[in-house]
């Protein structure tokens, strides 16, 4: 099993929706490693701050050295973790306000925004927080009026595209990726006023 310190160590946040991807990609490593009940439930809290490893030497599963119980065990004490990474419309609000107010002009915030964005908005369109149509509008109000602008050019050259319905979002950051390309390409800041 690699060191605590090592690039390969899985590793936990200590945020609850982090819990459950950490300990699957534990148990892949310790059962490609050939570890047993006994030694997963020891080498598991090396990958732990102090705090925790104290916290959870401390419950009645680990002394059982069952690894399925210690597991049970550890879920049990942060309540939803067993449901993985889970994301509220609040949380995509947030995320979309924060963008929205920020500077973005080039490919490379509009692709961080892209990252931050896609995880929580899929995450609430799969389990029905969301629907399509709310995510490919949220997507939109998380870009600056600039870039609105500049995107929003770039759309106006696809057919059948129109201002009242929420364009998909994949779409957006195709035209957006391609404009602000062209405006890193071109050494320029194109500007646009929106009609009124």
């Amino acid at each position: 099993m690699p060191a605590a310190t090592s690039a390969k160590a899985p590793s936990f946040s200590g945020e609850r929706e982090d819990l459950l991807d950490f300990l699957e990609a534990f148990e892949d490593l310790a059962d490609e490693n050939g570890l047993t009940d006994e030694q997963k439930c020891k080498y598991v809290v090396r990958y732990m701050s102090v705090r925790t490893k104290h916290w959870w030497t401390l419950l009645p599963a680990y002394a059982t050295k069952d690894f399925t119980k210690f597991k049970e065990s550890i879920l049990a004490q942060y309540p939803g973790a067993e449901k993985g990474v889970h994301y509220t419309p609040r949380d995509l609000e947030q995320l979309v306000a924060k963008y929205a107010n920020s500077n973005l002009s080039t490919e490379t915030q509009l692709m961080d925004y892209y990252h931050d964005f896609l995880p929580v908005a899929n995450w609430l369109v799969t389990n029905k927080k969301i629907s399509d149509v709310q995510r490919n509008r949220h997507f939109w109000e998380g870009l600056p009026d600039s870039a609105q602008d500049l995107i929003d050019e770039r759309l106006e050259k696809m057919p059948n595209y129109t201002h009242e319905d929420a364009m998909d979002f994949e779409k957006v950051l195709e035209a957006g990726r391609y404009v602000f390309a062209e405006n890193v390409y071109h050494g320029r800041t194109k500007t646009h006023t929106k009609a009124a």
